[in-house]
């Protein structure tokens, strides 16, 4: 499966492309344009938010709403211009201004503006809406909670909670602002943003728990050792903007070989595990429990109290310039994680059940797994 995004960030639209995906597979436009208002929404978003609509058009691919195993191409309109109109040579700090004028030597820094934008992830949104209506037909979800922002910080022996009712814990998400699950600590998300993001002109950070349910033992390879599941996840995930790590499964990696590995029981003469420290992944291949990764995110670059910086054109010392921009986006990003874990998920059955019809794909999967890992008394 190959997927290609463009557009820049205040051109007239952003652009996905992907290749590969099965022909009869029902698209309902509207669950991708839901998907598409979530990564629009969540407490401290910025002003482009409201001068966006984002709704998703497929140009190629769809036929009265079904796939036709043509690649799939979508588009994706830009109302906002940019609000810097003359030619900019101040770099901002954490930004990919210097680093891209440094490679690309373009004398104005608006241009890298436009590509280092985290605009893009509308197309990775609705590319991942898609996926995400896939893995409908295999019984696969994929599913993100807000776990800190700030100082605020969700104990992860909560989110075992969440796995044992995953109904009730999205329903609590979607009725916070800061999609978190648990109603005291979304109050001290909410103020920890006004607190120590919106009073003193600044950004926050944080971080997400994502999870894949119900996913089959046996999706994805290990021979080649950068295409194994994790090392997908690795790669997928750290080219969301702003994330500066991932860690897949129990995080306290001070425990003992004997406490961290999971022992394997049976129930109902099925093959399970006692506990999923693993986050569901063992040697790049699923092993049948949930998938689990935390993403961490680093606060935003643009500050509305700019940083010290230098003029690239003078030479002089200047404050790195204001341009519109959120405080948090951590909320936002939780749709944005979902969708890129089930990227990963849609390319690996492709991988191993093939592309041609998603009937025949799910015929050649549910018959894999209907007696898999019985064990006969």
């Amino acid at each position: 499966m190959q997927i290609k995004i463009a557009g820049d960030s205040h051109g007239s639209q952003m652009i996905g492309f992907i290749e590969e995906v099965p022909a009869g597979l029902n698209l309902e436009i509207e669950k991708i344009n839901e998907n598409l208002k979530r990564r629009q929404s969540g407490y401290a978003r910025g002003n482009r938010m409201k001068l966006e609509k984002d709704e998703v058009q497929i140009i190629s691919g769809l036929w009265k709403g079904v796939t036709t195993g043509a690649p799939l191409v979508l588009s994706i309109q830009n109302k906002a211009q940019n609000p810097i109109k003359d030619e900019r040579y101040v770099p901002r700090p954490g930004h990919g201004d210097y680093s891209g004028w440094n490679k690309y030597r373009l004398q104005d820094l608006n241009i890298y503006t436009e590509r280092n934008s985290a605009r893009w992830t509308s197309v990775l949104t609705a590319i991942g809406s898609i996926a995400k209506q896939f893995l409908e037909n295999f019984e696969i979800q994929t599913i993100s909670f807000v776990r800190s922002i700030g100082r605020v910080e969700i104990k992860d022996e909560l989110f075992d909670e969440v796995q044992n009712n995953f109904d009730l814990y999205i329903q609590k998400r979607n009725e916070s602002e800061v999609q978190c699950p648990f109603e005291d600590e979304s109050k001290k998300m909410i103020e920890e943003i006004r607190s120590n993001a919106l009073m003193k002109a600044t950004t926050l950070g944080g971080s997400i728990k994502t999870f894949a349910t119900n996913v089959k033992p046996g999706l994805g390879s290990y021979t080649d050792v950068f295409n194994k599941v994790d090392s997908k996840i690795g790669k997928y995930f750290m080219s969301i903007p702003s994330v500066k790590g991932v860690f897949i499964g129990h995080q306290d990696v001070s425990l003992t070989g004997t406490e961290y590995q999971d022992p394997f029981i049976l129930i109902d003469n099925k093959i399970s595990r006692s506990k999923n420290y693993a986050g569901g992944i063992e040697g790049g291949i699923t092993n049948g429990e949930n998938i689990v990764v935390t993403t961490y995110f680093k606060p935003i670059s643009t500050l509305a109290k700019p940083l010290d910086s230098v003029n690239l054109k003078t030479k002089e010392s200047e404050k790195a310039p204001y341009i519109r921009s959120d405080s948090v986006i951590i909320p936002a990003a939780t749709v944005i994680t979902e969708c890129t874990l089930a990227i990963i998920l849609m390319e690996e059955i492709i991988d191993g059940f093939g592309n041609d019809n998603i009937d025949l794909m799910k015929e050649r999967y549910f018959k894999k797994y209907a007696n898999d890992f019985n064990i006969e008394g």
